[in-house]
């Protein structure tokens, strides 16, 4: 594991994405390893930011996360964006600080104006958090990533 600029633990492989989307930047920092061709792990350290005041992940953190990742997922397999149409999701079990958090993604489908993605969040080996969504492809400058 090696250190980052705010001291914090990464695991080796995983490099910080810089988004360009102030939504998502305002929540991060996001981390990714790129795992094949068109396949990239996304990942958080929990931080306080991240809280409920019960100390564990906010659900919306999870949500966020979870919208985010997806829509990586399709960048990353097709060099496409899409906006979420839909998404479900379930909460199965609490994340603290300190933890690391990872999204494991998979796009299922992709027609000529949608695609179709699912995944988990895991904590290691434990899953707390499931989702799929599906996504309306739109026109823009695909160089800028998510």
């Amino acid at each position: 594991m090696k250190m980052d600029t705010k001291a914090h633990l990464i695991p080796d492989g995983f490099e910080e994405f810089e988004s360009h989307a102030p939504y998502a930047a305002e929540h991060g920092p996001y981390y990714e390893k790129q795992i094949d061709e068109g396949t990239v792990v996304r990942a958080f350290r929990v931080e306080e930011k991240h809280l409920n005041s019960l100390g564990y992940v906010h659900g919306g953190m999870y949500m966020t996360f979870a919208d985010s990742s997806l829509a990586r997922a399709i960048f990353v397999k097709h060099n496409r964006r899409g906006v979420t149409l839909k998404m479900n999701s379930e909460f199965l079990a609490p994340a603290k600080k300190g933890d690391w958090v990872e999204a494991h993604t998979e796009v299922i489908r992709s027609t000529r104006s949608v695609a179709f993605v699912r995944g988990e969040l895991k904590v290691g080996n434990r899953v707390v958090f499931r989702m799929d969504g599906l996504f309306h492809y739109i026109k823009a400058d695909v160089t800028k990533g998510l």
